[in-house]
């Protein structure tokens, strides 16, 4: 399956004699010696690259990991911030090891980087990607220069893309406005822009410096370049500003009213509303588990009357970036219940089951957590119960 092309090379996934999964490049009859370079260089630099080649041959080369699809792909619009940023930083790693052998990668565009099954990008090779477009360095499109500081501005377009979820403008001024992103944070909007200023001495002198302001974007004064001409709303480290909270209209006060007398020796206690959510909640997992002709049951939980308790969204995207939020149960030992995002469709079946082992291994660590249940919307899509692993498949909000 053919997943992208680049000058004078088709990159494909495919199988080897073995049936292994692969990465099948080819290089193609009529290439420039330039091109004949590049595909070279794969085999050459793949240790760098963090790729292992299994063949080369004069016009064909057989490397794992396979790709799955190209990072331009990813479900950019279901990740959170962090999770997308994460993603950035490994692309940035790789450059940086680049970097360490003195070695320029060339442009740095979303349709020429890989991903695997995981989700997780890599790069096939450098210079892969044509010079050309919004992620290429002026210097490289004008004067065919390709070094650091060129990779930097490519690195900055790179993030651009990240943080927007669009393809970033092309930039005719010396030094980037990016008014367009005064709503996103702050600091990661100053990095953009000293990376991705016209002037190569401008930005940022390495990888490393480029790491070290992302590392602290959320203190934006510490970090990258601003524009006189710009004003930034979002001076935090939220993915958007966040909305000011609106002031409550004053009520009428209501007519005191004789309180009601308790008896003696007794308590009322308010029901808690996170009874009835867990209730509800646990009708409609029975409900899609029913659908899905599955033998688990939920009722030990439903009869225990317990609530949920959520959990801090970081300690939930340290579990797993698949995860959009968590709670556990007040039982003991308590369950964990777990909403993904939509790229968990992404994965195979076995990569899944990795995944929901791996979450609850972290969970059982910290909470004393052995069963789990994920859902999606308002379906299950996998447990654990008992070490059993069950996943569900087509379980989505609207399907019957």
């Amino acid at each position: 399956r053919p997943m992208f092309r680049a000058p004078g090379i088709v990159v494909h996934a495919g199988l080897d004699e073995d049936d292994q999964q692969v990465a099948v490049i080819v290089l193609q009859a009529v290439a420039t010696a330039e091109q004949q370079q590049c595909f070279n260089n794969i085999a050459r630099f793949a240790d760098i690259s963090g790729i292992d080649i299994r063949k080369h041959e004069d016009h064909v080369i057989l490397a794992t990991p396979e790709p799955r699809g190209v990072f331009s792909k990813l479900p950019w619009e279901s990740w959170r911030l962090p999770e997308r940023l994460q993603r950035f930083r490994q692309v940035t790693e790789i450059v940086q090891r680049f970097h360490g052998e003195n070695l320029a990668v060339g442009t740095l565009s979303p349709n020429y980087i890989a991903i695997t099954e995981s989700l997780d990008p890599f790069l096939l090779g450098p210079r892969l990607a044509p010079r050309s477009g919004a992620f290429v360095a002026p210097e490289s499109a004008c004067e065919r220069v390709v070094d650091i500081r060129s990779d930097i501005f490519s690195l900055g377009k790179l993030l651009y893309f990240v943080v927007a979820k669009q393809q970033p403008p092309r930039e005719t001024s010396a030094v980037p406005k990016l008014a367009e992103l005064c709503e996103r944070p702050a600091g990661l909007v100053r990095i953009i822009r000293k990376a991705t200023t016209m002037n190569p001495e401008a930005r940022y002198a390495s990888v490393d410096d480029l790491l070290a302001d992302l590392d602290r974007y959320g203190r934006p004064h510490k970090v990258g370049v601003t524009h006189p001409e710009v004003e930034e709303h979002n001076l935090g480290g939220l993915s958007v500003k966040p909305q000011k909270p609106t002031e409550p209209k004053p009520r009428p006060k209501a007519k005191a009213k004789a309180k009601p007398q308790k008896a003696r020796g007794t308590k009322v206690r308010p029901q808690r509303s996170s009874r009835l959510n867990f209730a509800m909640f646990a009708r409609s997992a029975a409900l899609a588990l029913a659908l899905a002709g599955g033998a688990f049951l939920v009722s030990e939980h439903v009869d225990s009357k317990r609530g949920l308790v959520p959990l801090p969204e970081a300690e939930v995207t340290d579990l797993s970036f698949f995860l959009v939020s968590g709670s556990l149960s007040e039982t003991t030992p308590p369950v964990f219940f777990g909403q993904v995002d939509p790229s968990w469709e992404l994965l195979s079946a076995d990569r899944r089951e990795e995944e929901l082992r791996r979450m609850l291994g972290k969970a059982n660590q910290r909470w004393g957590t052995k069963d789990a249940l994920l859902h999606r919307d308002d379906a299950v899509v996998a447990q654990v119960w008992d070490h059993e692993v069950t996943l569900f498949a087509g379980l989505h909000a609207g399907d019957h």
